[in-house]
């Protein structure tokens, strides 16, 4: 007797359909595992930028600034609280969260992925900086502030980067009054 091995018809069809439902199933909850996972991301990019700037200006005995981007080497001059372009920290020695000549950049952040926006409310409408005890301050000398960070699902995804008055950040999730984005 002559076997002939392989598959039937009716084998190949049952296969193709699994394989069609645990894609199915599957894809799903693997968008979310990388959004969660971008989103997670983002936000210790962010919070290691701050950590750095406090650090350097404790090292340094000089304040460092954050602020928001418009190229690689100017800080945006507007108030709009949008800070999706990126940032730029630099050694702040005149003390006007602008880059001027002389003033050391010590690093320049890109645009975040698109499907995220990084917010701030009143406090940190154009830059963050540290003093030399590690204290933070902004450009309307408050320095207490949260960032939002938000990406496409919304409000209940979003998280919170809260700076004390002392320069400490931590995140959070959302809390009552918070809004994306």
């Amino acid at each position: 007797m002559n076997r002939k091995s392989g598959f039937t018809l009716v084998e190949l069809i049952i296969t193709v359909a699994l394989v069609a439902i645990i894609v199915t199933i599957g894809i799903p909850s693997f968008r979310t595992a990388i959004l969660n996972n971008s989103r997670t991301a983002q936000v210790n990019e962010f919070v290691g930028v701050l950590n750095i700037a406090r650090s350097e200006a404790i090292k340094r005995g000089m304040r460092v600034t954050i602020c928001r981007r418009l190229n690689n080497t100017t800080c945006a001059n507007d108030t709009t609280s949008v800070w999706e372009n990126g940032w730029i920290v630099f050694v702040d020695q005149n003390q006007d969260s602008v880059i001027d000549t002389g003033e050391e950049i010590l690093k320049v952040y890109g645009t975040i992925p698109n499907n995220f926006t990084l917010r701030t409310g009143g406090t940190f409408t154009q830059s963050i900086a540290y003093l030399p005890n590690g204290v933070s301050t902004s450009n309307n000398n408050l320095g207490t502030g949260t960032f939002r960070l938000c990406d496409n699902r919304g409000l209940d995804q979003a998280r919170f980067i809260a700076i004390s008055i002392t320069g400490r950040v931590r995140v959070r999730e959302k809390a009552t009054g918070d809004t994306c984005p």
